[in-house]
């Protein structure tokens, strides 16, 4: 009897945890295809791929059985599976593929995956095809939880914003190195052109323990176009109405079965003064910058490594129209903004995976970074230099090789050191940051739990200990449900973070040496992706409350001639709801709505306020369509932008005084565009609608008197742009 037990023990045994696994690709460009729904016809069982396309999922109890294998833009398949399948190698057809050009539906290309852990949205290089061109900050049109808005009147330079706050508290990551942090937020997302990204992922909430301790609201997450692969020749031109010219040439080369590189290059231009609404200044910079990048790569079975540098330059010139450097510098005749920023960056990579075990490896991330900043704001100079290196190396391992257990322990170091200097007064400092990590992984295919913890010494700041929490629960193979519970730090970078505010008559005050700001992130959402009307669909919603013990306050209100930097003493909060719908009615023609609402409220001097400028309704209509032949694309996005606090100025002169305020107002953008065999032209227009912003700046006429403010911007400045360009690709196999 007791041998009949132990043997039915370990028959009921394998039957529960016999598994298949199997990878879903692109049939036409072999890539992986994350969030692909795999499931056992005519049940709740299944799973979603993960970041390569891969998945695992329990054998049912009888077989053979048929495995349905959904994804939105791609041609549903069904394949019979019996018990002698270990491994499955799925190609999908994409219902709307468009040759060379990688065009492909709205649907197909923009993806809210259930298999991820956390709650992330993928955009991928169709999305990003769909903007005028040209960076990374204007490559957010069509996902509604990020927001791009003018820092100001002056510098022309576009900041982020995510769960409310400004996006110096979101992590950004170049192929998971953090990078752009520091003095490179004075130009933001500007720097990085956006044909050079393969794909985004945005994550909201906290991020893993792995990046760092800087995650405090989200993680954006850049892959570069790859250095492996068939030998690539890409190049694109774009012009506007308003004298801005771009370009960008990449060439991709394998050089042997293990060594590829890739070469990348982007220049720009504007050199036509332009001002629309009459003011006196110039609604957007001249500008001309250079970018360049090499990346390479060095892959072999058991260890992959890659080395890239980068090199960015540009010069920014506003003010008013009138404005000459070498006469009107100094002097109060004429009001001018100049800006020379530099920045190399040293990335390094290396990755050992274990011969005997699969799921064991070790891998070493490291940068090192030299930015510099020059720049005056009428007679007001500002310079900074900043110098950071920072390695991390970690080891992750399952429990077993094919436990649904893992492990993953690390180490970080991280130097900065910063040189700023604004009018008469120096901000120096350096930071040294050594730190550990623990993260621990559950992996089921209904249930995933990441618990994560580091521990960070900062010599100006203390100990810092960031635990990290998060949860998915697939109630069915297309419905999940997360949640996420983090703490996050950062050093707050008065003049970095909000260069912008300079341009204004105010008296910057730094009251309090600043400390590190400290923030809670908890988060949940809920995501369901369904059949309508016998059309593939997706309906998310989720909601993030942000919790600061402490935040670098930046006072615009206390006194209209002041702008004081301190420390927080009270609360700051802020919450944030959306909700996104997708759904592919017919064939080749896809549409998305979202909403959000955000409310963030500061702990001032003068009592608990709004944050400024940041609206508190946001909705977003998109729709895209690809003709049957496959020659034709055309696209169509309607953003909405609510009311948002003004800060005060109810002691200036009447006729200088603003609405508490800002006025509701919709932003359209279109484009289409049209293959021809290895090329694809396109043209489109920006705020097609033409709004914009009236009373931008503060007393304009007097840019040196007491009053001049080019700080209170909530809308575009520049009215109705038509664009045009044109891209060619050509691979060799």
């Amino acid at each position: 009897m007791k041998h009949i037990l132990i043997l039915t023990f370990f028959c009921l045994t394998a039957n529960i945890y016999a598994q298949i696994s199997g990878k879903v690709v692109d049939k036409n460009s072999n890539q992986p295809l994350p969030g692909v729904n795999v499931y056992w016809a005519g049940t709740t069982d299944g799973v979603s791929t993960g970041d390569n396309g891969q998945f695992q999922l329990p054998v049912p109890d009888e077989v053979p059985s048929e495995l349905v294998i959904s994804y939105i833009g791609y041609q549903k398949d069904t394949i019979q599976v019996t018990e002698s399948i270990q491994f499955l190698e799925i190609s999908l057809t994409s219902s709307v593929n468009l040759e060379m050009t990688e065009v492909v539906a709205e649907q197909g290309a923009f993806t809210m995956s259930a298999a991820s852990k956390v709650n992330v949205e993928r955009i991928n290089r169709a999305v990003l095809r769909k903007g005028a061109c040209c960076n990374l900050s204007e490559s957010f049109e069509t996902t509604a939880s990020v927001d791009v808005v003018l820092n100001d009147a002056v510098t022309g330079t576009r900041k982020i914003q995510m769960l409310g706050l400004e996006g110096v508290y979101v992590q950004k990551l170049f192929e998971g190195v953090p990078f752009t942090r520091g003095l490179s937020n004075v130009m933001g997302f500007d720097q990085i052109p956006g044909p050079w990204i393969n794909s985004i992922q945005l994550t909201k909430g906290s991020g893993t323990v792995t990046n760092g301790y800087e995650s405090m609201t989200g993680l954006i997450n850049l892959e570069f176009l790859p250095a492996d692969g068939n030998e690539t020749v890409y190049f694109d031109l774009f012009g506007n109405n308003q004298g801005r010219y771009e370009g960008n040439l990449i060439w991709t080369k394998p050089l042997s079965e293990r060594w590829s590189t890739a070469l990348f290059a982007s220049g720009h231009v504007q050199d036509q003064k332009v001002d629309q609404n009459g003011d006196g200044f110039l609604d957007m910079p001249t500008r001309d910058g250079l970018k360049l990048m090499n990346r390479w790569k060095y892959f072999t079975e058991n260890f992959r490594s890659q080395l890239i540098a980068t090199y960015k330059t540009e010069e920014r010139t506003s003010g008013q129209k009138e404005f000459e450097f070498d006469d009107d510098f100094g002097s109060e005749t004429s009001y001018g903004f100049g800006l020379d920023f530099e920045q190399i960056d040293i990335i390094a990579k290396a990755g050992i995976l274990s011969k005997e075990r699969l799921d064991r490896s070790f891998g070493i991330r490291s940068i090192f970074s030299k930015t510099t900043v020059d720049s005056y704001f009428g007679n007001s100079i500002y310079t900074g230099e900043q110098i950071t290196g920072r390695i991390n190396v970690l080891f992750d391992q399952k429990f077993s090789e094919y436990s649904d257990h893992k492990m993953t322990v690390g180490a970080q170091y991280l130097y900065d050191d910063y040189q700023e200097v604004y009018t008469d007064s120096s901000f120096n400092r350096i930071e040294r940051v050594p730190g550990v990590y623990g993260e621990y992984t559950y992996d089921r295919p209904r249930f995933t739990l990441v618990l994560g913890a580091r521990y960070d010494h900062h010599n100006l700041f203390g100990d810092q200990f960031s635990p990290r929490f998060h949860a998915k629960y697939n109630f069915k193979p297309l419905t999940t449900l997360r949640g996420t519970v983090g703490r996050g730090y950062r050093s707050a970078n008065a003049f970095g973070d909000q260069l912008g505010l300079l341009a204004s008559s105010r008296t910057v005050r730094v009251i309090d040496t600043p400390d590190a700001e400290v923030s809670w992130n908890t988060g949940v959402s809920f995501l369901h992706k369904f059949q309508l009307f016998d059309r593939d669909a997706v309906f998310n919603v989720d909601y993030y409350y942000t919790y600061f013990e402490n935040q670098l306050v930046v006072d615009r209100d206390f006194d209209v001639s002041l702008l004081l930097f301190y420390n927080l003493n009270g609360e700051s909060d802020a919450h944030s709801f959306q909700t996104d719908f997708q759904l592919e009615p017919l064939e080749g023609f896809g549409v998305k709505l979202s909403y959000k609402y955000q409310l963030v409220e500061v702990d001032y001097l003068e009592g608990i306020l709004s944050a400024p400028l940041i609206p508190r309704h946001r909705a977003l209509f998109n729709m895209g369509y690809t003709s049957k032949n496959q020659k034709w694309y055309l696209d169509f996005t309607a953003n909405f932008y609510g009311t948002s606090r003004l800060p005060g100025t109810e002691s200036n002169p009447e006729e200088l005084r603003l609405n508490d305020e800002s006025e509701v107002y919709f932003i359209f953008n279109t484009q289409i565009n049209r293959t021809l065999g290895n090329f694809e032209i396109y043209a489109g227009s920006e705020n097609l609608g033409n709004f914009i912003q009236d009373n931008a700046i503060v007393d304009p006429e007097n840019p040196f008197g007491d009053f001049f403010d080019a700080t209170m911007i909530y809308g575009p400045l520049n009215g109705r742009t038509i664009y045009a360009g044109v891209r060619f690709k050509l691979e060799k196999q």
